[in-house]
């Protein structure tokens, strides 16, 4: 399982949407048909946004137990579904959705503890996906559905939060601040990195801050795609590390962290 780790890098773990999404980019007609089946939470994820931003026909099949469970979600009226140390969540916009939410990071949260993960670390886990989850309500825009997921395998877990809403730029564009990034990588640094709120109220924009804070604790990465760049954060001992990268657009917000201890 470590030389598995080694061997593929947290970036190449979203090879696929990125080419994806290099592809949605060229400005073609064709409709495009995506395997997703042994692709990462986080890919699979980002290849839905992908799908609902295109203009283009995009086809994203998933023929695993995980596509499965979520193809029956989407067709059903449940808030979530669970299967064994797997569960999807879908936030319908207008739609109470508290409890199911809490319900949700409540899971989330004894699925880490039953992997060995140390129970204060999970607490903080679970309080972060759950701040994901109710950011969608505030930062997508009105009428925005959010899908979240979570999966616990061999010492590894993710969880990823998905909205196709306004993006960063968006709703940097929409906000009373007298400054606008340049770009999307520059919204993402604003955001994820210096934590500056859309509101420009100086206690606001710590959302990010606590999913960084919560994987300090264990072997943890984090990776941000929304509009026009992505950016991935890796811990290292004390201190982390982000790359920003120019990439195909991507209609709303995908937020993916990759757990391992």
């Amino acid at each position: 399982m470590q030389k598995h780790r080694e061997a593929v890098s947290f970036q190449q773990r979203f090879a696929r949407s990125d080419d994806i999404a290099a592809v949605l980019a060229g400005q073609s007609d064709q409709a495009v048909r995506v395997d997703a089946s042994g692709v990462g939470l986080g890919a699979l994820l980002e290849l839905l946004m992908l799908k609902r931003g295109a203009p283009q026909a995009v086809t994203v099949a998933d023929t695993s137990s995980r596509g499965r469970l979520l193809r029956r979600l989407l067709r059903s009226s449940q808030p979530y579904l669970s299967e064994g140390a797997r569960s999807v969540l879908h936030r319908r916009a207008g739609h109470e959705s508290e409890d199911a939410t809490n319900d949700f990071a409540d899971c989330f949260r004894a699925q880490l503890v039953a992997a060995g993960v140390m129970t204060t670390a999970a607490l903080r886990l679970s309080g972060a996906l759950h701040e994901l989850l109710t950011n969608v309500d505030e930062h997508a825009g009105d009428g925005v559905d959010g899908l979240g997921a979570f999966e616990v395998i061999e010492r590894e877990a993710w969880m990823v939060v998905a909205d196709s809403g306004r993006g960063v730029m968006g709703g940097y564009q929409a906000s009373p601040l007298a400054d606008k990034p340049a770009d999307a990588e520059q919204a993402l640094k604003w955001a994820v990195i210096d934590h500056r709120s859309r509101t420009g109220e100086p206690d606001r924009g710590t959302g990010f801050q606590t999913v960084i804070q919560s994987v300090r604790s264990l072997d943890g990465c984090v990776r941000v795609r929304s509009d026009g760049a992505s950016l991935e954060l890796e811990q290292q001992a004390d201190r982390s590390r982000f790359l920003l990268r120019e990439q195909g657009k991507l209609r709303g917000f995908v937020v993916s962290v990759l757990l391992r201890w």
